[in-house]
């Protein structure tokens, strides 16, 4: 190689090294600029507060909101307990439908499997639900009012589009 050899390399290496400086120095200008745009304190994004269901009490006392969370967060366990018990109901129902039972021990469990098949269809309660009619007074006066008229709790779910366990259980609460 003679004299010249190694200058192309060094030519090209040192215009790579010029070209990450200018992009690297555009870069911090741009952030510099966006932050003097943004204000000298205001360099977290606000996010809006989330619109709350109208049934919440998120502007109550702190005491009432600590209530309101414990309630929901047991709503949640009692619904993923039921879920789970109504599963291991439907996984035994059909074991024993696919064990060949003689006559006489499935006629003894038949009215059993009967219930158990009725309450695997209806399928879980909705617990949540239940959260709700308790934090929405409006709600909670109508069914009660409903209930008071006569109607049943069928009726009652029907006719306000709600889970009847749900009525159910407000109702036995009410009662409690």
């Amino acid at each position: 190689m003679g004299e010249n050899g190694f200058l192309p390399y060094l030519m090209f290496f040192g215009g790579l090294i010029l070209l990450i400086w200018i992009l690297m120095r555009r870069n911090w200008r741009g952030q510099m600029k966006a932050k003097k745009d943004r204000g000298k304190d205001s360099y977290l994004v606000s996010n809006p507060r989330p619109q709350t269901k109208e049934w919440t009490m998120s502007g109550g006392p702190a005491e009432l909101n600590k209530w309101q969370v414990e309630m929901l967060e047991r709503t949640r366990e009692l619904q993923a307990e039921v879920d789970t018990k109504l599963l291991i109901l439907q996984r035994t129902l059909l074991k024993i439908e696919a064990a060949h039972l003689p006559p006489e021990d499935r006629h003894a469990v038949q009215e059993t499997i009967t219930e158990s098949r009725q309450l695997v269809d209806q399928g879980p309660p909705k617990f949540s639900a239940v959260s709700e009619l308790l934090c929405d007074d409006v709600k909670r006066a109508e069914i009660y009012a409903l209930a008071d008229e006569g109607q049943s709790q069928a009726e009652i779910a029907q006719q306000m589009n709600l889970d009847p366990y749900a009525i159910e259980m407000i109702l036995n609460l009410r009662d409690a």
